[in-house]
């Protein structure tokens, strides 16, 4: 079989483990080609913020409230789709088989990453391939959940054993915590993807695994399902999360639409979905490769952070912290100049998950060429799970086109993704405050504030995006080179 895949170097190119990209020869957007622009960067990311502007007059104009309206009742759109009882049982098995057989393959299968199925599963076809979908189609997480499914066949059978109130211990979640729990775990999830190494070793992924199956059944247990899931489960959080601004809702026996809610750490949370991506893709680059001596000599660090994992986490988390302070910051700015009608840390809730679309746009950005090559592995893949040389449904020697997406065509839905991102976040933020109470001029004025951070989210993007395939090659001595002030790009 591995006579007929690409060769190694071109595979860790495109490679859409976003892990992978701790290692050296790792490019943080899995592409190792390069475009040439037809004009200056520069020129891209002003047409860029210019259509982010316009969305914003335009959303001053013609925005309307969404209804139902008011701090208790969030808007809501979107056509709910009934999942029959069937159906749901045949998926929930199909994918408990389908998590043992990764769980075996991470434990006993080839310890080479690209000859295993645990890593291209987990990081490409669930991780990846889940996001795209919550995001832009339906969030299928709770009828595929391995977890949830586990605790709730334990549940019956506790139930059924002489205990009503089930398997849940039922404590009580503590205020405070919030969601902070699920927001440490998700810049915990990024460490492991992008400064450890995990990503590229089948049997710690395995083992991660399996940790997290105990901790999250023994909170399920503890606090309940829903409880647990809505606070600390990392992974049923950013599906939910991002399954807000899907056309599609599932609609599960016993699920209700999960509210919007003023709970400490959704901020924290929204800004780690986003923040991370961004981390990923500094990262990965040529800025970062200059700015890590400096931080080490700024730092003197170099006598404990021999691997980099030290400057690794401190980047992840200054990353973070920045977008969460310059969002906290403009948000307060902009709730003085609104006064909303009902409390405004409710509205301030509600204008948390309108930042949803731009972490959506960013993922797909971000990742758009690694799932739609690499994801193409999991055929062979499913062959030879354990990469044993099997061939069990006659796909082990098929190999995955790489000239399927273009540098060109990863530019484009880049580009296009992170403008509609943000428009789709500047008209939904207008519909919630209209939907406060607050006049249509005052709504203008006090959303200008958060549009100006959108703009800057929106250049900062578009040149971590634009750096593995258009900016020239090397560490970026000035920002003039950075954003293309002075020529066009050309290919190296």
């Amino acid at each position: 079989m591995s006579g007929t895949r690409p060769p190694v170097r071109r595979w860790q190119a495109v490679i859409a483990l976003p892990g992978l990209a701790a290692a050296p020869c790792a490019l943080a957007h899995g592409f190792d080609e390069r475009y040439d622009l037809p004009v200056p960067l520069s020129y891209v990311v002003i047409a860029a913020c210019a259509a982010v502007g316009l969305s914003f007059v335009a959303a001053a104009v013609f925005a309307r409230p969404a209804k139902p309206a008011g701090p208790a009742r969030p808007p809501r759109w979107g056509l709910e789709v009934g999942v029959p009882p069937g159906v749901l049982r045949a998926t929930r098995t199909a994918a408990g088989l389908l998590f043992v057989l990764t769980i075996a393959a991470a434990l006993a299968g080839s310890s080479d990453p690209l000859m295993n199925l645990a890593p291209t599963l987990v990081w490409i076809v669930w991780w990846l391939g889940g996001v795209f979908v919550a995001a832009l189609l339906c969030n299928l997480w709770p009828a595929l959940d391995p977890w949830r499914s586990s605790f709730e066949v334990l549940d019956a059978l506790a139930r059924r054993g002489g205990r009503p109130a089930g398997l849940a211990l039922g404590w009580r979640w503590p205020a405070w915590l919030g969601m902070w729990p699920a927001t440490a775990l998700l810049l915990a999830w990024c460490w492991l993807e992008v400064v450890h190494p995990l990503a590229s070793s089948p049997f710690k992924l395995g083992c991660a695994a399996l940790l997290w199956s105990m901790v999250n059944l023994a909170g399920m247990v503890a606090f309940g399902r829903a409880t647990w899931q809505a606070h600390a489960d990392v992974f049923a959080l950013v599906f939910s999360t991002l399954g807000r601004m899907a056309p599609l809702r599932l609609r599960l026996p016993g699920d209700a639409p999960p509210p919007v809610q003023a709970t400490a750490g959704q901020v924290g949370f929204v800004m780690a979905m986003l923040s991370t991506v961004v981390f990923d893709g500094l990262h990965g680059g040529a800025a970062w490769n200059a700015f890590e001596p400096l931080l080490r000599a700024a730092t003197a660090t170099a006598w404990l952070d021999t691997n980099g994992h030290f400057l690794g986490t401190l980047g992840l988390v200054s990353v973070w912290a920045a977008f969460l302070l310059a969002y906290a910051a403009t948000l307060r700015i902009s709730l003085a100049m609104l006064r909303p009608a009902f409390p405004a840390r409710a509205l301030a809730a509600q204008l948390a998950i309108t930042l949803v679309p731009i972490a959506a746009a960013y993922n797909v950005a971000h990742n758009f060429s690694g799932l739609f090559i690499q994801g193409q592995a999991v055929l062979p893949l499913l062959s030879d799970p354990f990469g044993w040389q099997w061939d069990l449904f006659g796909t082990a020697r098929w190999h995955p086109d790489i000239g399927l997406v273009d540098a060109k065509l990863t530019w484009r839905v880049a580009v296009a993704a992170i403008v509609l991102g943000h428009a789709a976040a500047i008209w939904w933020s207008h519909r919630v405050v209209l939907s406060a109470g607050v006049p249509p001029r005052r709504a203008a004025w006090g959303l200008l504030p958060l549009t100006l951070l959108m703009l800057a989210y929106t250049a900062l993007s578009l040149v971590l995006i634009a750096e593995p395939m258009v900016l020239p090659q090397g560490p970026w001595p000035t920002a003039a080179r950075t954003i293309g002030l002075c020529s066009p790009m050309v290919p190296t």
